[in-house]
């Protein structure tokens, strides 16, 4: 299929408020949480990715969809295929609150009907003329192209979506790594763009992420902490907690395998086993406390930040001991 006419996406506008899902206890342990994956992805340091979309050997996680460079690629095309085997150009395009809408003429589509549409990009895969970012003034500018091949609407709000892609050999795989259990979808998220170094998030217009439920950014939403439903800074700082990213810095304190529980300030996860050590309370803008590291290579003395050490929790630490407490989480302790 060749590639069409600039498709122009209009990102429609969404209220972020402070909410709570009835969701009961939740035990917020993967195994695969500190999971390093064989194949790229983004805010790799110290083991746990901020997201795991990837195509080829290029990380991949944000569209301006407006048409311009940015973070590595361009978007430049999309179709919607219909029944009889019709391709109609898709002319405007929105993310609302979790799901993606598109548009061909007056008409809207979404859900299901989005299964088989195909979007075109350009990924730029190296800063070749030196200047500190990728965009068409670098060579080796890659023509691509992903795919939908399932979509499963999780509420009217919220939709997960598979998107596939062909790799350097031109076999078909998925664009996003499995999760814990084994399901290879993304959710979109309207206007966020997150350094990956530093896990920092800023909103930025005309702008999709797409966060594979296989990294801390789409664990985030999968875990009831939908960006639509909160702030970006409480977002932000439930994808450090998910990365045991002690210090908002990037690193994160965690290793294959580890487990945890979380409580949180929106009664949306409890802890289950109430006994287990206490790992950490997470602030709006940094940790507040913390007395058993995540991972066992680390005792609390050993996590500094900004060559401090930071403060144990008192033995009768709760959600209510510190005024900005987002997050309480505990060690499973098995």
């Amino acid at each position: 299929m060749n590639v069409r006419n600039l498709v122009l996406f209009t990102i429609l506008g969404m209220g972020m408020g402070a909410g709570c899902d009835d969701v009961g206890a939740v035990d917020a342990a993967d195994a695969d949480l500190g999971a390093v994956l064989p194949r790229p992805g983004s805010g790799a340091s110290g083991g746990v990715w901020l997201n795991t979309s990837t195509i080829g050997t290029t990380a991949f996680s944000e569209l301006d969809l407006s048409g311009q460079v940015h973070a590595g690629a361009q978007f430049t095309g999309a179709q919607l295929l219909r029944p009889g085997n019709v391709w109609l150009d898709i002319t405007n395009g929105s993310v609302k609150d979790g799901t993606l809408e598109a548009k061909v003429g007056s008409k809207v589509y979404k859900g299901a009907d989005l299964i088989g549409s195909r979007w075109q990009l350009t990924l730029f895969n190296a800063d070749t003329d030196g200047d500190g970012d990728h965009d068409a003034d670098d060579e080796a500018a890659v023509p691509v192209e992903i795919w939908i091949t399932a979509v499963q609407q999780i509420s009217t709000k919220e939709a997960r979506y598979v998107f596939e892609t062909y790799d350097a050999d031109d076999n078909v795989v998925p664009v996003c790594s499995p999760d814990a259990s084994g399901a290879t979808t993304m959710v979109p998220i309207k206007d966020l763009a997150v350094d990956e170094v530093t896990g920092k998030m800023t909103k930025r217009s005309n702008t999709l992420y797409l966060a594979c439920t296989s990294g801390a950014i789409g664990k985030a939403v999968t875990w009831g902490y939908r960006p639509w439903e909160r702030t970006l800074e409480e977002f932000e700082v439930a994808t450090r907690m998910i990365r045991a990213d002690y210090c908002f810095t990037g690193h994160s304190f965690t290793q294959t395998g580890t487990s945890m529980q979380v409580k949180d300030r929106y009664n949306i996860n409890t802890f289950l086993h109430t006994g287990d050590p206490n790992e950490a309370v997470w602030g709006r803008t940094g940790v507040r406390c913390i007395n058993t590291p995540r991972s066992s290579t680390y005792s609390a003395p050993q996590v500094q930040c900004n060559g401090q050490t930071l403060p144990a929790c008192p033995s009768d630490v709760s959600l209510t001991t510190y005024s900005d407490a987002l997050f309480w989480t505990k060690v499973d302790a098995g």
